[in-house]
């Protein structure tokens, strides 16, 4: 089975970051090879696909797939043949997105790297205003949607 091809800000509907954002503490190393992952990124395939990721340049951008609205980016820096994290953002802009939780959006993003670009084993993190596995259950899924993994493109690319 061929590569899929890398996603690209022409593969989905997306919107800019907008000047309302905040800067979160998110601090990530990557190899080359999880480099190469997240330089894939995510192109939904159907309406549970939550997520429309992608790499332009040194900028990681996640964007909510149904309405565009660019909820993170990251900048990355090269190092030792991979990268880090240089400086990361959430969307603070109250029409396209009501959290106001820096320390949530933290750690949302680090489980959307993790798990969906990078297919590795990470905890969903459910809001403390969540009570009961019925409703975090539920939470997750408007989040996050149906998880894709690699396995799910027959092992040839990640999650696209």
């Amino acid at each position: 089975m061929a590569m899929a091809a890398p996603a690209t800000r022409d593969s989905w509907q997306n919107k800019p970051m907008p000047e309302a954002r905040v800067r979160l503490a998110y601090e990530r190393r990557f190899t080359a090879e999880e480099h190469g992952r997240l330089a894939m990124g995510i192109v939904p395939r159907n309406s549970d696909d939550k997520w429309f990721i992608f790499l332009e340049g040194d900028w990681l951008y996640l964007h909510r797939s149904w309405t565009g609205a660019c909820m993170y980016a990251v900048r990355l820096e090269a190092v030792d043949g991979g990268s880090e994290v240089a400086e990361a953002w959430a969307n603070r802009a109250p029409e396209q997105y009501t959290r106001t939780d820096d320390d949530y959006d933290a750690r949302l993003l680090r489980f959307l790297v993790d798990r969906l670009l990078l297919d590795q084993d990470a905890p969903f993190p459910v809001p403390e205003a969540i009570a009961g596995e019925d409703r975090a259950a539920l939470y997750r899924h408007h989040v996050v949607g149906h998880e894709r993994t690699h396995e799910d493109d027959g092992g040839n690319s990640p999650l696209n």
